[in-house]
């Protein structure tokens, strides 16, 4: 029963917000739980969640993540990264799989971003993605490229895009099918040193213009609290997050009205 119980959740999603190869998945229990809005966000998950973010990063830092979509453990997403900054840019290391023993996929990704002047930066990441299929599948090896881009006007507003995929890689031959081509733009809003804004738009060829937004709220001197909402499908999800010097730590969970609950975690080590 829980086989077919997964079964189905894998076709709903496939055709609605699954961790579909090549698309994109914010990383970070801080995106989840703000409605997954990340692409004008500037913090350590901008590793995947938009490349340029790492050229203001100012410690090498580690991180891990998970979410496990509707406590289903074959929909269970895990991610770790790695950030050097130097006096030359940021480089970094991503890696995310997603699956069981019976289908998973793998991805991993190298990163570079660099600041030109005080207000700007550009970040480039490639990927690489591996699909891993049981009996007579066998495995798919892919390459592609990531192209993020912020600008902060200043320490208010900044503006975040985020390209996937832009030149088209073919999966299969025949059916043809290729790694979606996505972009992703938002802003982020700060009104306060307590009080932070986010929303964002996101768009491939296939599927309808995908719209999220979150807000942060610094209420206490380690602790955060969060909450978001995003369409396509909709969905409500809300968090924590707690920062004691060089760690920090983030809770969250997404809620959709059918499926139920997304829990959310990650924890990022700065060796300040």
């Amino acid at each position: 029963m829980k086989n077919i119980i997964t079964i189905c959740l894998l076709g709903i999603f496939s055709i609605q917000d699954a961790f579909t190869l090549g698309e994109r998945t914010p990383s970070g229990a801080r995106s989840q739980a703000m409605g997954q809005t990340s692409v004008a966000l500037c913090d350590f998950w901008s590793l995947s969640n938009n490349q340029a973010g790492t050229a203001w990063l100012k410690s090498i830092s580690a991180g891990l993540s998970f979410e496990n979509r509707f406590l289903v453990k074959e929909l269970m997403y895990e991610q770790l990264g790695f950030a050097l900054p130097t006096m030359a840019g940021t480089f970094g290391l991503f890696a995310g799989r997603f699956g069981n023993t019976q289908y998973s996929e793998i991805k991993a990704g190298l990163s570079y971003a660099r600041k030109f002047g005080k207000h700007f930066a550009v970040g480039i990441q490639l990927d690489y993605f591996r699909i891993q299929i049981t009996d007579d599948y066998g495995n798919k090896n892919l390459l592609s490229c990531e192209i993020g881009l912020m600008y902060q006007a200043d320490k208010h507003l900044s503006i975040g895009v985020q390209v996937l995929n832009p030149v088209p890689v073919a999966i299969t031959a025949h059916p043809r099918e290729q790694l979606p081509s996505i972009i992703c733009i938002g802003l982020s809003y700060r009104f306060s040193d307590n009080f932070l804004t986010t929303v964002e738009s996101e768009k491939d060829l296939e599927n309808p213009l995908a719209f999220r937004a979150g807000v942060e709220y610094h209420f206490a001197r380690p602790a955060y609290a969060r909450i978001g909402i995003s369409t396509s499908p909709m969905s409500f999800s809300f968090g924590f997050g707690l920062e004691f010097g060089k760690l920090k730590f983030d809770m969250a969970s997404g809620y959709h009205q059918a499926l139920g609950f997304s829990p959310s975690g990650s924890i990022i080590y700065s060796f300040k």
